[in-house]
């Protein structure tokens, strides 16, 4: 990658404008083989243990590999809140992704970073101009849009949690150090919470079949790769300028739940979706 990236100076924000575009293809993949985690009635909490297990045994020999003061430790109650952040997050999506069509669920989770400014303000004391609080307001006119409050099912619950995760989690990654490994920081986000997940699988733990395992190891790899692509793009160019890449990944999900689970979006969700995305731009016009 280090050599494409020299041959082609000029075209770096192109070439991480296509990585984060193929990025959301994947993790929409991702997406498609959750549901069918849930729709083969596996436990949700057992899907989060074992994702954040294997997701930790893959990366520990790499993180092993960094030197002591690149391993995180000393930032080890920020890393244990965003754990299960994540726990909580990764539970909401499991479960809004089996019980909502794909497209709602996903315009849902774009909430998070209409959620970050906020939290930011509140738990960081960053200043916030009051043009994004009303941005923000906007962004959830677009997600009651697409959650219809005549036809509201519980799940659209959950799909707000886990947008709050995210933005939360978000909001916590700016109180670690500059120059921090963002390996250290995924390995001891997941490995952290692997107690507690563990914890509220166990009551319920099944044995997997072959498709199972099959279905969590393809997501889990995708959740990998899917980070460190974003990781390797947004090193690449300005956040603001390549940013609305990622809305690719809704049109990814609406097209995967309309081939794979007949999930046809009425008109509610594009009009509530594209109200989602307006909010999100002008936010990231207005930092």
């Amino acid at each position: 990658m280090q050599r494409v990236r020299a041959r082609m100076p000029a075209d770096g924000q192109l070439l991480a404008i296509v990585l984060l575009v193929v990025g959301n293809l994947m993790i929409s993949f991702g997406d498609v083989l959750v549901k069918l985690l849930g729709q083969a009635q596996f436990n949700p909490y057992q899907y989060v243990a074992l994702r954040f297990m294997i997701t930790s045994a893959l990366l520990l020999p790499f993180w092993l590999g960094l030197p002591v003061e690149r391993k995180g430790l000393g930032q080890w109650k920020v890393h244990l809140l965003r754990g299960h952040l994540l726990l909580m997050g990764s539970v909401g999506v499991f479960v809004s992704l089996y019980y909502l069509p794909l497209a709602t669920a996903n315009a849902v989770f774009y909430a998070a970073p209409l959620m970050t400014l906020p939290l930011a303000a509140l738990w960081s004391k960053e200043q916030v101009r009051g043009m994004a609080y009303a941005v923000s307001i906007l962004g959830f006119i677009g997600i009651l849009v697409v959650l219809n409050p005549a036809q509201w099912h519980w799940a659209g619950w959950l799909a707000l949690l886990t947008a709050f995760s995210m933005a939360a989690s978000n909001v916590l990654v700016r109180r670690l150090p500059r120059g921090r490994s963002v390996l250290a920081t995924l390995f001891l986000t997941q490995l952290l919470a692997i107690p507690v997940s563990l914890t509220l699988a166990l009551p319920d733990w099944q044995p997997l079949s072959g498709e199972v395992w099959l279905l969590l190891l393809g997501a889990t790899l995708i959740g990998i790769i899917y980070q460190g692509v974003c990781i390797l793009a947004y090193s690449m160019a300005d956040a603001s300028k390549i940013a609305a890449s990622e809305y690719s990944g809704l049109i990814f999900v609406t097209l995967m739940g309309m081939l794979l689970f007949a999930e046809f979006p009425a008109w509610n969700v594009y009009a509530g979706a594209l109200l989602v995305i307006g909010a999100i731009a002008l936010q990231r016009r207005l930092r």
